[in-house]
């Protein structure tokens, strides 16, 4: 089995794994799975390392939700809700 495919087979485990366990525990936020999914996706690309040509819209579309996600939980908690 190539790089590439052991990758590909080991991330999709992965975020099976983590939807069935987060589901399981009742979670129903939105964010927690973005924020999950983020997590994983940029460990399982650092610990692979695959070989890419283009730029990865995805990394940037899960970093920039992450971002987003952080930056309004911050702000509630300044806000004091």
């Amino acid at each position: 089995m190539d790089r590439s495919s052991l990758y590909l087979i080991s991330l999709a485990s992965a975020v099976s794994l983590a939807t069935s366990f987060l589901a399981a525990l009742g979670e129903a936020r939105l964010d927690v799975y973005v924020s999950v999914f983020t997590l994983i996706y940029l460990a399982f690309k650092a610990l692979f390392r695959p070989a890419t040509r283009t730029v990865d819209f995805l990394e940037a579309a899960l970093v920039a939700s992450f971002s987003i996600i952080v930056a309004l939980r911050i702000m509630e908690v300044l806000a004091g809700r």
